[in-house]
């Protein structure tokens, strides 16, 4: 196990602080539960519990007796609200303190604590979902809080390598609103600025999306490129409607809602959910089964690849760790503790810390990455390692750009450029270096391998057969750099039979059940909306971050496989555990909470908190202005905030006070606001932000790095351009 012997005080209760305590314990991380007499609060979930803390010991102690195990950690773990810790004495008494808060440390909010529900209206989220004749809608399944326990786990990884590189004590300060404004909208800030954008937010749900069956059950269709829905219009024999450029995008079917509804539905309803995933599948179109808490553990990708093991000490199902390491073992798991159990007689010694040099090079500096990955997952994750100081070459080709660059608002018939104007393209690549490389061409792959000798990481996240087909798989690459760091990320895995599918973020919310806890009562499942991109980038970047120790340590690189279905299956395991341990199906949870007032502005109550009945509180609300309801609701203990729309809260002064968003300047879109990473951590801190400059754009940076990396002279650069190896303008635009 990469960890094996970290010493983690865990003192945080909930959600949020057990999920980051889990991922450390899979690494192989000790973790000591030290718990209040009365247990956490989560205990009464006894299912998700056990979970959350399997191979984890328990300790029972008041908040006296704390510092005696705190000091003698690696790394605490702490949940209370902010000041807390600190006048406990707690903070950096171990070499890496984490903090998880609703707002962090800092701003006019600091203090506040707010549950994920309520702070989905608070980070813009709640403006996005739902439909515009409806309330707002709340993303089920507390996603927020999983983000933000796996945003304390990067940091807590990334910290404890800085620790060891400096030996300068570090806390690691996670705020949740960060993380779910960077995690559960898609840049709403930058896309309402960008080029083509306007300061507005409108709600809307998927189509093609979650659509009904003739078995009463519900398949998920992604069309995310134009391709696809023409694809999807062949299948259903619709071949006449290729031609509408309107309906082709996913904007177009929004204003078309009813009409295109009812085309998808009078052939959906024609044929069952498996029927129409075997279609899709045969032309490329992602679909999938809309899964829940019963039917997930039956998938045959999910069961051929034993995604499901029984959990230790119980006799229901859950998850297994959600990275794949093929250098180290899965660590053999054991019960979740009792209150009390395992409990060590004494604390032990503190270890003995570095005393090594300046504290003023960022973490990863050195490290250098050779980035294939495209879209918003992969680069996600490559992004964390460029912020702490890694330089990362983004390889693209002038034959096949990354796709996210063509999702600028500006259309290509009004700007040539428009591929260098995708908000989203330029958030996931700040400050990586760009070039083209066609891996089709001789040329191109023998270019690509000479890179690979020289890079620590390879990253890629396409279907396992591109790759392959390029003849850069695992196996070949390790034979170019035998201690070479791979990480690939397939939508389903490197093996079973969905292996060769397509799939995006929209298909995992669709099959791992988050779709099926979101939505209004009595409707039909509708997915959260791109939050497992971001997500499912963070596991990975703790996965490199932990590969790069083992590497360190060992000498010895890897392949780490992450399936994007796995991640998504780790964060929506109270489904399956909750289902499995006591037949129980959750189901959706509705748009409760969520309330009108007379301003035409909508607020977000904590139901569990506020005794009111549902038709009391709505008459409550819609008699007040949303601010002076959030007031009262709040001086009474009642958690509430007022809905702020996605593309304001580049304004919020909480975000502000944390310097959240950093201007950056790019030559084609000027200086934008962009969003940083929600926690602030290491003790000189990321002066300057976390960027080193901007997006690049395509195939910017050819000369440079072909030249400085591999002495390609002026001639040779010129051939390959004439052979459309390299290039800066994407082949037909």
């Amino acid at each position: 196990m990469i960890y094996d012997g970290l010493r983690v005080a865990d003192l945080s209760t909930g959600l949020a602080g057990g999920y980051c305590s889990k991922l450390l314990t899979d690494l192989g991380a000790d973790v000591l539960k030290l718990e209040p007499p009365g247990g956490d609060l989560l205990r009464s979930r006894n299912a998700l519990f056990q979970y959350l803390h399997t191979s984890q010991r328990s300790m029972v102690t008041e908040a006296a007796g704390l510092r005696e195990w705190v000091a003698a950690a690696d790394v605490m773990l702490e949940s209370f609200t902010p000041g807390v810790a600190e006048s406990l004495g707690l903070v950096k008494l171990a070499p890496v303190t984490v903090s998880i808060s609703s707002f962090g440390r800092g701003g006019p909010d600091s203090t506040v604590d707010l549950p994920e529900p309520v702070l989905q209206a608070r980070s813009g989220s709640l403006s996005s979902h739902g439909h515009m004749d409806k309330p707002p809608l709340t993303v089920g399944g507390r996603l927020g809080d999983y983000v933000a326990g796996t945003f304390a786990a990067l940091g807590a990884v990334t910290a404890w390598r800085r620790v060891q590189q400096t030996g300068e004590p570090e806390h690691v300060d996670v705020s949740m609103l960060e993380a779910m404004q960077l995690t559960m909208g898609t840049v709403p800030t930058l896309m309402a600025r960008f080029p083509g954008g306007f300061l507005g937010t409108f709600r809307w749900v998927m189509i093609p999306g979650n659509e009904p069956t003739e078995d009463s059950g519900y398949v998920g269709i992604t069309t995310v490129t134009k391709q696809q829905w023409l694809s999807l219009l062949s299948l259903m024999g619709r071949d006449d409607l290729a031609a509408d450029d309107e309906l082709a995008t996913m904007m177009g079917r929004g204003k078309r809602a009813k009409e295109t509804n009812e085309l998808i539905h009078s052939w959906t309803m024609q044929h069952t959910a498996a029927e129409i995933v075997d279609l899709c599948a045969e032309e490329r179109v992602p679909a999938a089964i809309v899964g829940n808490g019963a039917l997930l553990p039956q998938f045959d990708q999910l069961e051929e690849r034993e995604v499901f093991v029984v959990q230790p000490g119980a006799s229901f199902v859950r998850p297994r760790a959600p990275f794949r390491f093929s250098a180290v073992p899965d660590r053999v798991m054991t019960p979740a503790p009792a209150l009390g159990a395992g409990a060590p007689a004494a604390p032990p010694g503190p270890r003995p810390r570095a005393t090594s040099a300046s504290g003023e090079a960022r973490p990863l500096a050195g490290i250098k990455v050779l980035d294939f990955t495209a879209f918003w997952s992969g680069p996600f994750a490559t992004a964390w390692l460029c912020a702490m100081g890694a330089e990362v070459i983004k390889v693209e080709s002038v034959q096949r750009p990354d796709g996210i660059r063509f999702s600028a608002a500006v259309r290509p018939h009004r700007d040539p450029q428009f591929y260098e104007k995708s908000a989203l393209f330029h958030a996931a690549n700040l400050g990586k270096k760009g070039i083209t490389l066609d891996l089709g061409h001789p040329d191109g792959l023998a270019i690509a391998k000479r890179l690979v000798e020289r890079c620590d990481i390879v990253a890629e996240n396409f279907t396992p057969r591109v790759m392959d087909g390029f003849g850069l798989s695992y196996d070949e690459v390790a034979r170019v750099k035998p201690d070479v760091i791979m990480l690939r990320l397939p939508a389903f895995g490197l093996s079973g039979p969905w292996r060769d599918r397509p799939g995006f973020a929209q298909t995992m919310e669709q099959l791992t059940g988050m779709a099926w806890v979101t939505g209004y009562e009595g409707g039909p499942p509708i997915i959260p909306g791109g939050v497992v991109d971001p997500m499912v980038g963070t596991h990975a970047a703790i996965a490199l971050v932990a590969a790069l120790e083992h590497r360190d340590r060992t000498g010895t690189g890897q392949l780490i496989e992450m399936a994007m279905i796995e991640v998504a299956a780790a964060v929506t395991a109270e489904q399956v555990v909750e289902y499995s341990a006591s037949g129980k199906l959750l189901g959706r949870r509705g748009e409760g909470g969520v309330y009108a007032c007379t301003d035409d502005e909508w607020i977000a109550i904590d139901v569990e908190e506020d005794l009111l009945a549902g038709e009391a509180r709505a008459e409550w609300c819609a008699t007040r202005a949303a601010s002076d309801a959030v007031d009262e609701l709040m001086a009474a203990g009642i958690p509430a905030a007022v809905m702020v729309l996605a593309f304001a809260t580049l304004d919020d002064p909480q975000l502000r006070a944390r310097a959240f968003f950093a201007p950056i300047e790019h030559p084609l879109v000027g200086v934008q606001e962009y969003p940083g990473f929600p926690m602030r951590f290491w003790s000189p801190g990321p002066e300057g932000g976390w960027w080193s400059g901007p997006a690049p754009q395509l195939g910017q940076h050819n000369d440079e790095v072909l030249r400085a990396e591999l002495g390609l002279t002026d001639a040779e650069l010129a051939h390959l351009r004439s052979e459309q190896v390299i290039g800066d303008r994407p082949v037909g635009a």
